[in-house]
């Protein structure tokens, strides 16, 4: 399909400011990075995108426009806007098509509360979910004007870096994932359940919303430093395992994507979109109890074969890239006449 001559618009209802080349910085999180790479995907397919943040200065980075939204011409039309989460940005853009990128589940309370009703009803736009779980969590009052779940993927870099298969990390874990996504629960388990069998294990986490003390410390748990996303590659290598127990709010998971893209195994409760990320046994463990939870982590910091074993088995599924397959899924849906 030729989509020269097409034109989009990706909308940030974020204060954030960027542009691609600050995808690799602590500024652009998940949901950006993969707008970001979407856009640069399109590029690729010879459709021209306009990105728009709160940048205070134009920029061009990989065939994308990054400008300020503030400075959109309505009186061009495009022919496919996309905002991130909040159907208001449509008032600042002209389109023929619309489409509405949700990092969220949004019960209809939400909704109605962040005023996404009337923007709904006026603008019409096609909410685009990541997963099959989100999907089934957006109820039709909170989608009128129907729903399609394209995923995201990791970033290049997360497959680009060779893995060595007999290389043994320390017997250590990581948790890098929002403080507000049961971290509280994970360092009880970790404390009563699983530092208690080897004083070797660690627990690294993220600094963020807790209350870091003398517990912690005794306990083996760490804090992680906030790195780019470069460093963050490094960093993970040198893991047994991600230690997550996953939310109800959690709509991909892009964190434990990223971890097996690398072959590091993740345990978890399967919680949220999880179930939909990990393959028991073949890229880590959904346990169904506090106990298994522990005992999963410990056979991975405890048994170095067990661990390896499991290592090279991922490393051979590890899929390329499919960015280019999800760009084609939206143009195909959006764009085709």
């Amino acid at each position: 399909m030729n989509y020269l001559n097409k034109k989009i618009i990706i909308i940030d209802n974020s204060n954030l400011s960027y542009a691609g080349d600050d995808i690799d910085g602590t500024v652009v999180r998940g949901t950006e990075a993969s707008l970001i790479l979407l856009a640069e995907q399109f590029i690729k397919m010879g459709i021209d995108v306009d990105y728009c943040n709160s940048i205070n200065h134009k920029k061009m980075v990989k065939g994308v426009n990054y400008f300020n939204k503030e400075n959109i011409d309505k009186n061009f039309t495009y022919d496919l806007a996309i905002v991130i989460s909040d159907a208001n940005e449509f008032n600042r853009v002209t389109s023929i098509k619309k489409a509405v990128f949700s990092n969220s589940n949004q019960p209809i309370e939400k909704f109605i509360r962040k005023k996404q009703l009337i923007p709904f009803l006026k603008f019409k736009p096609t909410l685009i979910t990541l997963c099959d779980y989100q999907f089934n969590k957006r109820s039709f009052f909170t989608s009128f004007y129907g729903k399609k779940t394209i995923p995201i993927t990791v970033d290049p870099k997360f497959l680009n870096v060779e893995i060595d298969s007999n290389y043994l990390p320390g017997r250590k874990v990581v948790y890098n994932i929002r403080s507000n996504r049961n971290l509280d629960k994970l360092i009880k388990i970790w404390c009563e359940k699983i530092f208690p069998i080897n004083n070797e294990f660690k627990l690294y986490i993220t600094p963020d919303l807790i209350d870091y003390n003398d517990y912690h410390i005794n306990n083996n748990i760490f804090l992680r430093k906030i790195v780019s996303r470069e460093e963050m590659i490094d960093e993970l290598k040198n893991y047994r395992c991600l230690t997550y127990l996953g939310h109800k709010s959690d709509i991909f998971t892009l964190t434990a994507e990223e971890a097996i893209k690398l072959c590091l195994p993740v345990v978890t409760f399967g919680i949220g979109s999880l179930k939909e990320r990990v393959t028991h046994m073949e890229t880590g463990f959904i346990a169904n109890s506090d106990q298994e939870f522990a005992d999963y982590t410990i056979k991975l910091l405890n048994d170095d074969r067990f661990y390896l074993d499991l290592k090279k088995k991922m490393q051979k599924k590890r899929k390329e890239n499919n960015w280019d397959f999800i760009a084609n899924k939206w143009a195909k849906y959006f764009l085709n006449e």
